[in-house]
């Protein structure tokens, strides 16, 4: 831990996503254009700790890397405790 003295922080972040297509037809999809971050942080140590400090959190950001370095996602699920392949179904819901 680099023990920097940080007496007040706050993160904002902001996304950029457009949606298109239709829930009711089953054509949605998203997309992402772009994540920005702002930090503002209360300190009496020095910037270059700061700096240290950010460039560490970014680094160890879960969140971030899994956006900058696309991974596959693999999704599952189950309905009452079996086990369905929802890709088998069509993407439209069926009418009541």
């Amino acid at each position: 831990m680099l023990k920097v003295n940080v007496t007040k922080a706050r993160c904002q972040v902001k996304a950029h996503w457009t949606s298109q297509g239709s829930v009711f037809a089953g054509t949605i999809s998203s997309t992402c254009h772009g994540i920005e971050t702002h930090v503002e942080i209360e300190s009496d140590d020095d910037v270059a700790r700061i700096a240290a400090l950010l460039r560490n959190a970014e680094g160890g950001c879960y969140a971030q890397s899994a956006i900058q370095s696309p991974v596959p996602v693999v999704g599952s699920a189950t309905l009452n405790g079996e086990a369905i392949d929802y890709e088998d179904y069509p993407r439209r819901a069926p009418r009541r």
